[in-house]
């Protein structure tokens, strides 16, 4: 086994290269940790490596220093999405609200005969470990609400009926 130090930024390691039963094959220790390691494949490139230095090491070995390649800016934060504008009077309003996905209801925030606002929130929805809030897309009255808090329920039961109009 050839034992080689090497530095990569402020961290030394040790790492072991042991040739195995043919001239591909290579098992390597590295903080550690054993890793087989098998040539698949070998090519001449035009690419390159960023540029490493030689430097001092123990034991007299060299030891290779990685020079960190030049770092690019950080994409700006985007602002989230705002809530589009209710539909044109035009529009179809729904009349019904389904569940987008299987859960456990575990809040219920309206009543029916309630007025609810666009983006309102009616429901707690527990699914996969995660409260994932069902609000209203839409202005308007509450006809019936359609579940119980505890109660499962599948992608696309109903949950609540607006009052037509």
């Amino acid at each position: 086994m050839k034992r080689y130090t090497v530095a990569m930024g402020d961290k030394t390691y040790v790492i072991g290269l042991q040739q195995q039963d043919s001239e591909n094959h290579f098992r390597v220790l590295v903080g550690g940790k054993v890793y087989d390691l098998k040539i698949v494949e070998e090519e001449e490139t035009d690419m390159e490596i960023p540029a490493m230095e030689i430097v001092e090491a123990r034991k007299e070995k060299p030891a290779i220093v990685h020079k960190p390649p030049e770092l690019l800016p950080r994409a700006r934060k985007s602002e989230p999405p705002e809530m589009p504008a209710s539909p044109a009077p035009e529009e179809e309003l729904p009349t019904e609200l389904h569940a987008p996905m299987p859960g456990v209801i575990i809040e219920i925030n309206a009543s029916p005969g309630a007025y609810v606002s666009r983006g309102d929130q009616l429901f707690v929805l527990e699914a996969m470990k995660m409260k994932n809030p069902i609000r209203s897309p839409r202005d308007g009255v509450i006809k019936a609400i359609h579940v119980n808090e505890g109660q499962n329920v599948n992608f696309d039961d109903l949950l609540l009926s607006y009052r037509e109009g």
